[in-house]
């Protein structure tokens, strides 16, 4: 009798021993769970999925900006319509000074449901020159969404530097990437291609004269970097007009270097 008992007692303590191990175990395993949420739940949301439209037969571009794209929809309509013949366009521009200010314009939104746009360009975003400021991306990530959510295609417009500030335009895309990165978009290098563009021909005024918008040759500078963004058209195979405020040597420059720019820094994520 007393080994029978003292056996029991022995099978109890074990049969202890293991539950509490098994309690243990479950609790363990429930942490380790509960870290991969808490890793998952940190990955960045960049949003819908990119469309491509660059492919379309009929190109509808809406364009929300400033004076620095009040030219941008005539220049590609005139870009698009002369070398693509089969393909149709149109443009809309929706102006305001910054695209916070566009944003909570009553209807501006709106406007991308209004028609079934392929393309939408967003140009005024808020940067600080000094860096000593951050102004809120939150508008523009929110126009990069809506557009998504209608299958436009969202392209990101970093404004050109000013005459004289070398790193401006590189400062400025940068921050556009960054949006990019909340919210996923195409971003047109266009401080890029001035840069190069400036560089190579330093006999071309591509300022008015306050030394902060576009010459008629920056105009077209950054049009033709559009044109090839949006289509997926190479600028280095437009056929030059002689309307064009350039001659047809530096049109010709002009195409070399947007696609070349646009080969090193691709303006939409690769799928």
């Amino acid at each position: 009798m007393i080994n029978d008992k003292f056996a029991r007692l022995i099978r109890c303590y074990f049969l202890l021993v293991f539950s509490i191990s098994l309690v243990a175990c479950g609790s363990s395993s429930k942490n380790e769970s509960t870290k991969v949420d808490e890793t998952n739940s940190s990955t960045p949301d960049t949003g819908v999925e990119l469309v491509d439209n660059s492919g379309s037969a009929d190109y509808k571009i809406i364009i929300y900006g400033n004076s620095h794209s009040a030219r941008l929809g005539d220049l590609l309509e005139q870009l698009i319509s002369s070398e693509l013949t089969n393909a149709q366009v149109s443009t809309l521009t929706v102006s305001g000074r910054f695209l916070d200010e566009i944003v909570n314009t009553s209807g501006n939104i709106e406007k991308l449901q209004q028609a079934n746009w392929s393309h939408a360009i967003f140009q005024g975003q808020k940067y600080s020159q000094s860096g000593s400021v951050n102004y809120s991306t939150s508008e523009a990530e929110r126009l990069i969404a809506s557009a998504k959510e209608l299958e436009i295609t969202p392209i990101l417009f970093p404004e050109h530097p000013q005459q004289g500030d070398s790193k401006e335009g590189e400062l400025v895309y940068q921050l556009h990437l960054s949006i990019s990165e909340k919210e996923v978009s195409c971003v047109a290098p266009i401080g890029l291609v001035w840069d190069k563009a400036i560089a190579a021909l330093p006999e071309l005024n591509f300022y008015s004269a306050d030394g902060n918008h576009a010459s008629d040759a920056g105009h077209l500078l950054t049009a033709m970097t559009f044109y090839e963004v949006i289509t997926g058209e190479l600028a280095d195979t437009l056929a030059y007009n002689a309307a064009f405020a350039i001659t047809e040597q530096q049109h010709q420059q002009f195409g070399q270097i947007i696609t070349q720019v646009l080969t090193e820094y691709p303006a939409c994520p690769s799928s």
